[in-house]
């Protein structure tokens, strides 16, 4: 027999309801990795769809199988109607308005998450359905669906409008799809917020390193003291985030001239710059409870009600509430706001010739010519900021309001708090992006030499100087956006 296993093909991402991460959801989603369901969750699928048909045929109550949902549970589905309610079902909850869409690779993870929940078994849906959710997943195109419509509890709109696209294939029509309790089960879900929040804890990783380069520039660029990252001053605390910023700081500044002695401009260096790994390191401790929180979430069941196959039975729960996810992503946004604070206060005091030893805004010697503050980068970054503290207000304790007749009285806000977290980080990325443009521009004013620099800053210098039009401000528009470009590709 020809063994046809393609070594330079990814093995497939293994779907088991309890293993699926972050990183392997992005990994699948945004580079159609190929996905399969681990053994033994056929028949559990299977079983856990004998307990829906076996309700069914019974006639006893069963929410959301033989009967309506939210505000309408206590009206009867006939047998006979149940495939028409629960395609109707879908289609209701698919509201169109116009505006933004999902990526695709955020509706390829939904369904993956989707997969995932429902190779368990308790969901109850049908094995056909699950395999048509594969099938789209490893080789179907992917449907505009809109990114509004959700609160918190459920990601209902998006999700009908995922259930529709899927009840619509030609596969679904000739297998029966939706039976008895799936539209439920396909739109019962938080699988857009966790599709797009595991994206954007993915990011807040690369914008934590990109700013703790940002916070090393600057510590070489100020002439700051290093005796506040140095080994024996995190040897005195138990803060972990704090000892793993400290080291990746100190390793962009490996062998730099300023450890030697009298280097240092200052015995005490302005908070903003003294208390950066502190600030970054609580960030980091925060950023990696929330990758916890996510990975968990994703191995979650959040579909109502959940089927229990020993006692052939549902239950009916609350599992869709997302208030550990936003309170996760709530001081995450905070976070990450207080690291912008720090960076705008680094970078304008760079600029500050009682702070910094150098001429006001980098500008020429009596002129009114030169430096950054002729650019105003200062102002962008400002406005940015200001920006970011508006986003990193807290979500969950936001009113949802009395929806579906008053059932649905709370909610946990998870997309909205993820969708401001989104937000911030992109502006954070233009923020410690000036940061940085500021610092090098700072080492060449001072005449700093690149090999006299940290190892590990040494590149970047390199490249970003002839970016700047240091000697020619004013000359013509100088845009930041190749800059930002450069640093995003290396962060990746």
């Amino acid at each position: 027999m020809t063994n046809t296993f393609d070594p330079e093909t990814p093995m497939p991402i293994i779907l088991d309801g309890t293993s699926l991460t972050c990183a392997q959801l992005i990994e699948a989603a945004a580079r159609k990795r190929q996905v399969a369901l681990a053994e033994g969750a056929d028949l559990r699928i299977r079983r856990g769809r004998g307990v829906v048909e076996e309700i069914v045929s019974s006639g006893v109550k069963g929410y959301g199988i033989t009967t309506g949902v939210g505000s309408q549970k206590e009206f009867a589905v006939p047998p006979e109607g149940m495939r028409d309610y629960n395609r109707r079902l879908a289609r209701a909850h698919s509201t169109h308005m116009g505006g933004a869409v999902l990526p695709e690779r955020r509706v390829r993870a939904a369904l993956i998450i989707l997969a995932n929940e429902f190779s368990l078994g308790l969901s109850g849906v049908s094995a056909p359905l699950v395999q048509l959710i594969m099938a789209q997943i490893n080789s179907g195109e992917m449907p505009q669906v809109s990114s509004y419509g959700t609160v918190g509890a459920a990601d209902l709109i998006p999700m009908a409008q995922i259930a529709d696209w899927l009840q619509s294939q030609p596969e679904a029509l000739a297998r029966g799809i939706p039976g008895p309790k799936e539209t439920l089960s396909l739109i019962n879900t938080n699988a857009v917020t966790l599709a797009t929040g595991a994206e954007v804890l993915i990011e807040a990783q690369a914008i934590l390193r990109l700013g703790n380069l940002s916070l090393a520039l600057s510590l070489e660029a100020f002439r700051g003291n290093l005796n506040a990252i140095s080994e024996k001053v995190n040897q005195a605390h138990r803060r972990s985030g704090q000892a793993v910023v400290s080291v990746e700081i100190r390793d962009l500044l490996k062998n730099s001239q300023l450890w030697q002695d009298g280097a240092a401009r200052r015995i005490q260096d302005p908070l903003s710059f003294r208390c950066g790994t502190q600030i970054h390191g609580a960030l980091q401790e925060l950023l990696m409870r929330a990758i916890t929180v996510w990975d968990e979430e994703l191995n979650s069941v959040t579909d109502n009600p959940i089927v229990d196959s020993d006692d052939r039975s549902v239950r009916s729960h609350g599992n869709m509430d997302s208030t550990r996810m936003t309170l996760a992503i709530d001081g995450l946004r905070q976070a990450f706001a207080k690291a912008a604070d720090i960076a705008g206060e680094r970078l304008h005091k760079q600029q500050w010739t009682e702070f910094s030893g150098l001429p006001t805004g980098f500008s020429d010697e009596n002129s009114p010519l030169g430096g950054v503050q002729f650019l105003n980068l200062g102002h962008l970054a400002a406005s940015l900021i200001t920006s970011i503290k508006i986003w990193a207000a807290p979500s969950l304790l936001l009113s949802v309001g009395q929806i579906a007749d008053g059932v649905e009285d709370t909610a946990g806000h998870a997309l909205h708090s993820v969708a401001d977290f989104e937000r911030i980080l992109e502006a954070l990325r233009l923020v410690f992006s000036i940061e940085i443009i500021v610092s090098i521009w700072a080492i060449q004013k001072r005449g700093l030499r690149t090999n006299s620099l940290g190892e590990g800053l040494q590149s970047y210098v390199a490249m970003i100087t002839p970016e700047l039009p240091i000697g020619r401000e004013g000359l013509e528009v100088f845009s930041i956006e190749p800059i930002v470009a450069m640093l995003r590709n290396l962060a990746a």
